[in-house]
């Protein structure tokens, strides 16, 4: 079983009901109902978590509520490389690990979680999804659009996506680390904005 999971989702629950945003704070309740006893996924490396995973755990505020469980949580998580399977719209740079999906054991709302590491200096370009995303940034800072939105993303910035929001984000020098939650149609399209006919695959 998990060894990081029951601290994490607690602390999320947390930051989420400590939020002033309606959407945190109802997210907060799905994040309640995740069952603590799922199982824990093997530890795995790619080249982006080898070049800066270090570095983005390390950049996360002493003081970020999330801090630790987080720490523990990347140094034993499943990172992947991902492109969504169209890597001319995506060249690379970004990685993910999956921590929660809906696998059984799960409630009947389920939820989606992981994290992001995207190296610096990286553009993650125009994309959306119909799941509903929330976005809690740890460490690096990054350009964040949202439809016609922009602004600057930093450590404890909590960032929210309606289903279909066309989002992006450029990071500055330092790598980005997040973690995100998808909730809603979690088997739904994933699309960039430059081809918004081509469904892309989940990962």
């Amino acid at each position: 079983m998990s060894q990081y999971l029951p601290t994490l989702l607690d602390r999320i629950a947390q930051t989420c009901q400590a939020s002033s945003d309606p959407e945190f704070k109802s997210l907060s309740n799905q994040i309640d109902r995740v069952p603590r006893e799922k199982h824990e996924k093997t530890s795995l490396t790619c080249s982006t978590s080898e070049l800066c995973l270090e570095a983005a755990i390390k950049g996360i505020p002493a003081d970020h509520l999330l801090r630790d469980a987080v720490a523990h949580a990347a140094a034993l998580s499943p990172w992947e490389e991902a492109s969504r399977g169209v890597p001319e719209f995506f060249s690379g740079g970004y990685a993910y690990a999956m921590l929660v999906d809906e696998s059984p054991p799960a409630d009947n709302d389920p939820v989606r979680m992981g994290l992001l590491l995207q190296r610096g200096d990286i553009a993650y370009p125009g994309h959306a999804h119909d799941a509903e995303e929330f976005y809690f940034v740890l460490s690096g800072e990054a350009h964040w659009r949202i439809d016609t939105r922009e602004f600057t993303a930093r450590p404890g910035d909590l960032i929210h996506h309606s289903p279909c929001a066309v989002h992006a984000m450029q990071t500055g020098s330092a790598p980005l680390l997040a973690l995100w939650v998808w909730r809603g149609n979690l088997a739904g399209r994933f699309w960039y904005e430059s081809a918004p006919d081509v469904d892309c695959p989940r990962s």
